[in-house]
């Protein structure tokens, strides 16, 4: 990952992100995304990034990932997961993990901002993060849908459709 604020270590192998650390990148539906460790920080075996969300966010479309496991660890507030036909609120606290194949959508139902953790297995898989950003700056922020289909196709990530309505009402009856 170029552009990484890394402090050396005792072995090559180590990587030290700093805190604040890490590649902050463009997103299409507008949370906040740092790189923190990809694929070639771990040897392939996994990405992590660093999220947020503000209150009512429900813009990470229906997606999945046909070869990459996807876990959340949820820092502050309360995330959202769309998962198995239904709504699950994820506290702070909270880890999420989503098996490969399993079709899912994220959001903010709540009246804070939310921030969690993502780590990606394999890593490589991790990468249209990085090739969205690239393309949304070159772009100016209108990427191409054809372009855009294709990185996602290049990662094994599948657009299924827009997120589900987020639920409304107190966390218990989410």
């Amino acid at each position: 990952m170029t552009g990484m604020d890394r402090v050396p270590a005792d072995s090559a192998r180590i990587v030290l992100v700093p805190p604040g650390g890490g590649v902050p990148v463009v997103r299409l539906h507008g949370e906040t995304t740092v790189l923190v460790a990809g694929a070639e920080d771990t040897n392939g075996a996994y990405a992590l990034r660093r999220n947020s969300a503000p209150p009512g966010f429900d813009a990470v479309p229906l997606h999945v990932h046909r070869s990459a496991e996807e876990a959340f660890l949820v820092t502050d507030g309360e995330l959202a997961v769309y998962a198995e036909g239904r709504w699950q609120t994820a506290p702070s606290g909270s880890f999420v993990l989503i098996p490969r194949g399993t079709e899912h959508a994220l959001g903010n139902a709540s009246p804070a901002t939310v921030s969690w953790i993502t780590l990606i297995s394999p890593g490589a898989d991790a990468g249209w993060v990085q090739a969205e950003h690239e393309l949304i700056v070159a772009s100016a922020g209108e990427p191409d849908r054809d372009r855009l289909a294709d990185i996602h196709r290049r990662f094994g990530l599948e657009i299924i459709g827009p997120a589900p309505p987020l639920p409304e009402g107190p966390p218990g009856s989410r």
